[in-house]
């Protein structure tokens, strides 16, 4: 695979680098991206640094500043509809802890559900304020919102007996596993009445738990209006953080310019990329690999408990959403004109590339829909076959992003995936 890709790189570089190459019409491939020209050379004044060094003409030419704006188009897109979300969670959880009915718990669950799914499909964002410190503008509001597979079931039981989350200072002190959407599932939708801390831990020593009687329900409702509650904030602020006339989204589409965050747009656009190995390890090996028992820290043929979602039972709508989200920056979406990575593969020649990658997509979502049920915690073992066919399919995508994908678009591989032949 290796000479393979350097094959593509060598033959990317001398295409970059003629000085007159003839256009190139696309015939039914993409109707947004029929032609393109490429005309001068490498040495003119550009870098070789991949497909923003040609000098694109024509209707249907797509360059990086073009792919980052819709990139910026579609996360505030998305950010606003799960600020939304996140409020009606707010409301939907304030409601049931003052009026603790079915129907109040049931539109509560229901609200989760909306939220973590549209927050399932930012995970592959990671750029901008929900992005970690170490980039331009990011201020690691990720784990704030949902910080798995960083869960503890435990700490967030504790809380219950001590009330932290009734403290003034919560907000502020609070570790990110017990709060977010992680610490929200298992308020609102487990309801059993044992923990799951050791016996030494001093909630059982003490019996503080089993203290706590028919209060353990007042309690989790009340601590699931907190964390909601905060989770709208958080939210709320990274929309807004996108959404102002000089905030992310438009530093994003600027990037190159004087006092974008980004210094050049190959940076911003392997900032972006980034966010699409998502897939290579949080879905495939995480979500789907470790519960399958093809890690190291898994020794057993399967292992159910490393399931993302084992109370609300939503894993395969949570690795859907993951594609979903893959899918709105690699193809683009409506509000952007659907520009995304793929068109600049077409216009950097590598239409083959972004046909195949298209239908692998639509093959991992349709391996997901294959599932019987969302609740991976059973089907991993009952239905093993086709969680092992999911997991096929998002390797595929994944393999086509660590090898053609990142060589054409001379992208940098994320650290935790150099050097992985998985």
């Amino acid at each position: 695979m290796l000479d393979r890709a350097r094959l593509v790189r060598a033959l990317s570089a001398f295409a970059l680098g003629a000085v007159t190459i003839a256009t190139v019409v696309f015939a039914g491939a993409c109707e947004r991206v029929t032609a393109f020209t490429i005309t001068g050379s490498a040495g003119a004044g550009d870098t070789p640094s991949g497909p923003s060094n040609v000098a694109a003409t024509g209707p249907g030419a797509v360059s990086r500043s073009m792919v980052l704006g819709g990139v910026a188009t579609c996360a505030l897109s998305l950010y606003g509809d799960a600020a939304a979300a996140a409020a009606e969670l707010d409301v939907a959880a304030a409601t049931l802890a003052s009026s603790p009915t079915p129907e109040n718990e049931a539109a509560a669950r229901a609200a989760w559900s909306k939220t973590i799914g549209l927050w399932q499909q930012a995970e592959l964002l990671k750029v901008g304020p929900a992005g970690p410190t170490t980039l331009p503008a990011g201020e690691g509001l990720r784990d704030y919102v949902y910080s798995w597979p960083l869960v503890s079931r435990c700490l967030v039981e504790q809380a219950i007996v001590s009330r932290a989350y009734a403290k003034e200072t919560w907000s502020e002190t609070a570790l990110v596993n017990t709060r977010g959407l992680a610490a929200a599932e298992y308020l609102l939708f487990y309801g059993g009445t044992d923990n799951g801390c050791s016996s030494s831990a001093s909630i059982n020593s003490q019996g503080t738990w089993a203290a706590l009687g028919g209060d353990l329900a007042v309690r989790k409702r009340e601590y699931a209006a907190v964390v909601a509650k905060d989770v709208a904030q958080r939210t709320a602020a990274i929309h807004a953080a996108w959404d102002t006339d000089q905030g992310f989204a438009a530093g994003l589409a600027r990037s190159g310019a004087s006092g974008a965050p980004f210094s050049s747009d190959q940076d911003a656009l392997n900032a972006v990329s980034d966010g699409l190995f998502y897939l290579e390890n949080e879905v495939k090996d995480l979500k789907l690999g470790r519960p399958l028992g093809k890690t190291e820290d898994c020794t057993t043929p399967s292992c159910p408990d490393a399931v993302e979602s084992q109370f609300a039972r939503a894993a395969r709508d949570h690795i859907k959403n993951n594609l979903i989200g893959f899918q709105r920056i690699f193809d683009g979406c409506d509000e952007a004109a659907d520009t995304g990575f793929d068109d600049l593969l077409r216009s950097a020649g590598a239409g083959d590339l972004a046909d195949q990658m298209n239908a692998d997509i639509g093959g991992a979502i349709a391996a997901a829909d294959a599932l019987s049920s969302a609740d991976l915690v059973v089907l991993v073992d009952s239905e093993r076959a086709n969680v092992e066919a999911l997991h096929a399919a998002v390797k595929r995508l994944s393999d086509e992003l660590k090898t053609d994908f990142a060589t054409i678009l001379d992208l940098e591989l994320p650290k935790t995936v150099e050097g992985d032949n998985d």
